[in-house]
């Protein structure tokens, strides 16, 4: 990699949070709520449209649904964890029933587990340190 041509993208060239939803409403919603506080927004309706969008994007957060229709939440987040660590912070938020093993164990691996519908203070409680200060 020639760090002068090809530099791969930081946090601060990307978004703040990635919605991945199926629900164009539920996705739109949260999303207005978000920029409506400042935050830069992006939304994808799949697992194969968010993976994509993380790699070009490399967001602050991945706000996620479970329930996708290409891919369920399992898998990406094993994928993001595979190429990023811990470096993203991935917030499940879904309607799923954690006792479903699959929900269970991509709940282990994300850093915050929500039920829909989460109200905009429980996240608020974990998004302000994503902020970026004020000019």
């Amino acid at each position: 990699m020639n760090p002068l041509t090809d530099t791969a993208p930081q946090p601060a060239d990307g978004l703040d949070v990635l919605i991945v939803d199926d629900s164009p409403e539920a996705a739109e919603t949260l999303a207005m709520a978000l920029t409506m506080d400042g935050y830069r927004v992006r939304t994808c309706p799949s697992g194969a449209s968010a993976l994509a969008a993380i790699a070009r994007d490399f967001p602050l957060c991945v706000l996620m649904d479970f329930g996708l229709p290409d891919m369920d939440g399992l898998d990406i987040v094993r994928e993001v964890r595979a190429l990023h660590g811990n470096e993203i912070v991935i917030v499940m938020v879904t309607g799923r029933d954690i006792t479903q093993d699959r929900v269970a164990e991509a709940a282990d691996l994300v850093d915050h587990y929500f039920t829909k519908p989460v109200s905009l203070e429980k996240l608020h409680q974990i998004l302000p340190p994503l902020r970026r200060p004020s000019t």
